[in-house]
């Protein structure tokens, strides 16, 4: 093996293995001998098995809505000559940008007892008190689904785009009309999409923690990650074993997900290199669709952030939104008086741009290796990879806690630093960078290293003067997408950030647990506008990719 690569297979077996593996010892251990005393602690504690009903519960309803939301959305915007498409795409992809503790903490700004939402509907219909609550089962639903309502979309999208015109035009000559065409067509030709769909989005809802921190928690609704995430923080003396048995149980359902998904590859799908079908003509319709999808995504989208953002410039709290009561005093305050936003804005760029370069160059290394070489080494490597970014993020924290706290290592303490924060970053967010980078590499033909081998160049100087340049773009992408993520990430670091190494997403889950609603949503604020620009930057790579690695575009056929 190169030592490259055994260089690789040795840092990931350390951030990556080692620490799940001490997970596994810890739930099947106690006082260091081998016991199942915590999977019996599991089967037998009453509060388990309510967070377990919960967490099923509000992650199979969630998946179900979004999942038809998000077909609808994915047939009338690829499908259909419907206007404005292009606008509600960005608008109900935006979740996907928006941290899952800042939307929460929009929608109770939008929709919670003192919300803009709730003030004009008992306004309307005369009625006093609050007309509902975001603090229960259903307000956790309907945020869950909005937030894995992209994940679907997405998946549902790439399976319509491979659709084939023949095929859809062979129904239509035997005689079906367009419903019998998308029941007994379409629909079976998407079912392994809607399938996949699903699994991601009901594992997104199970795994997240940042809706249930700030609507579950407050409403003493106890799900899976609040209870993981409270046993944890309690630090009793079984507490730890424990943890570690329940996010063994907790993250059962990703690993059987990671299973079938490497028995998967390789798999032939749809061929995305025919014609695709021709547009739906709604005719008049057309405009009263996109009236009812732009009202929607103003209620669902727009609205709650215009409501965060109205509270961040409000002077006080519940007073009207009139000009005589907005004040940038609160903004002036998260950015130059509040000392411990300045040290998290500081904690959060470094750790961001830091997971984000040595994550995309752990990936190229990776990424060559999984397309060029075939080993059975590899497909170690690639699982465990994937395997902290399938689990719930706070399984993986956990894990690190494990090997961390007491450290195996004479002299060197992690735990309570920033460095045990970038390796779970690393260890998070390296298969979210693997992904276009290992495109990138499967796009780049072999000939062009066969040639420069035939020049002289050895490996070194054919990726510095010729891969380099052409695996710019893909990396670049890769930096951007895993600092999007990690940037305002809560997850890991609700039980990673010690005094003193606080980061942005904590700052904001802390603030709003304290109280501090008008800050929390100024600092909410402007960390959307940071991520919609970086995700602008993205969007805008895409197009110019060949561009900036100076590959001319192919012309276009026909």
């Amino acid at each position: 093996m190169a030592p490259w690569l055994m260089g690789v297979a040795v840092l990931l077996a350390f951030t990556h293995g080692y620490p799940l593996l001490m997970l596994m010892q810890r739930a099947l251990s106690r006082e260091g001998r081998i016991s199942l005393e915590n999977i019996h602690w599991l089967l037998e504690t009453s509060r388990v098995h309510l967070a377990l009903r919960h967490s099923l519960w509000v992650s199979a309803v969630s998946t179900g809505l979004a999942l038809m939301g998000g077909l609808v959305l994915a047939v009338i915007t690829t499908q259909t000559d419907l206007p404005g498409r292009g606008i509600l795409r960005v608008l109900f992809l935006s979740p996907l940008v928006i941290p899952p503790q800042v939307l929460a903490l929009a929608w109770i700004q939008w929709a919670g007892p003192v919300g803009y939402l709730q003030q004009g509907l008992r306004l309307a219909l005369g009625r006093q008190g609050a007309l509902w609550s975001l603090y229960t089962p259903g307000g956790i639903i309907l945020l869950l689904s909005l937030f894995t309502l992209p994940i679907v979309y997405l998946t549902l999208v790439s399976g319509l785009s491979r659709l084939q015109k023949q095929t859809e035009e062979a129904a239509r000559l035997d005689g079906a009309n367009l419903l019998q065409v998308w029941l007994y067509v379409t629909l079976p030709l998407l079912r392994p999409y809607i399938g996949a769909a699903a699994v991601l989005a009901f594992l997104g809802a199970l795994g997240n923690f940042g809706i249930p921190a700030l609507l579950a928690i407050p409403g003493r609704y106890t799900t899976l990650p609040t209870l993981l995430y409270q046993e944890v923080i309690n630090f009793s003396g079984d507490g730890f074993g424990r943890s570690a048995a329940l996010a063994v149980l907790f993250g059962l359902p990703a690993i059987l997900f990671l299973g079938l998904q490497q028995r998967g590859r390789g798999q032939e799908g749809l061929d995305p290199s025919h014609e695709p079908p021709e547009r739906y003509r709604l005719g008049w319709e057309r405009w009263w669709w996109s009236g009812i999808l732009m009202g929607l995504t103003l209620l669902v989208i727009v609205g709650p952030l215009l409501a965060m953002a109205s509270t961040a410039l409000l002077r006080a709290y519940g007073l009207p939104l009139l000009w005589s009561n907005l004040t940038l005093e609160h903004f002036r305050f998260v950015i130059f008086d509040l000392e411990r936003a300045r040290r998290a804005t500081v904690h959060s760029l470094g750790l961001a741009s830091g997971s984000a370069v040595l994550s995309s160059c752990i990936a190229v290394i990776l990424g060559y290796a999984l397309t060029r070489l075939k080993m059975p080494l590899l497909l170690v490597l690639s699982l465990i990879v994937d395997l902290p970014y399938a689990l719930p993020g706070i399984i993986f924290a956990l894990s690190l806690i494990l090997v961390w706290l007491p450290s195996p290592l004479p002299g060197l303490t992690l735990y309570g630093t920033l460095w045990l924060i970038l390796i779970a970053y690393l260890g998070r967010f390296l298969a979210f960078s693997l992904q276009p980078i290992q495109a990138a590499w499967r796009s780049l033909d072999t000939s062009l290293e066969e040639a420069a081998n035939i020049d002289g160049a050895n490996l070194i100087q054919s990726f510095r003067y010729i891969l380099l340049p052409l695996l710019t773009p893909a990396l670049a992408a890769a930096m951007l997408l895993v600092f999007l993520q990690s940037f305002a990430e809560l997850t890991l670091s609700a039980l990673l950030v010690g005094s003193g190494t606080e980061t942005l997403g904590w700052l904001v889950f802390g603030l709003q647990q304290g109280g501090y609603t008008h800050q929390a949503a100024a600092l909410s604020t402007l960390l959307v506008l940071t991520l919609f620009a970086v995700a602008a930057g993205i969007h805008w790579l895409k197009p110019n990719s060949a561009k900036l690695s100076g590959v001319e575009e192919p012309p276009r056929v026909g």
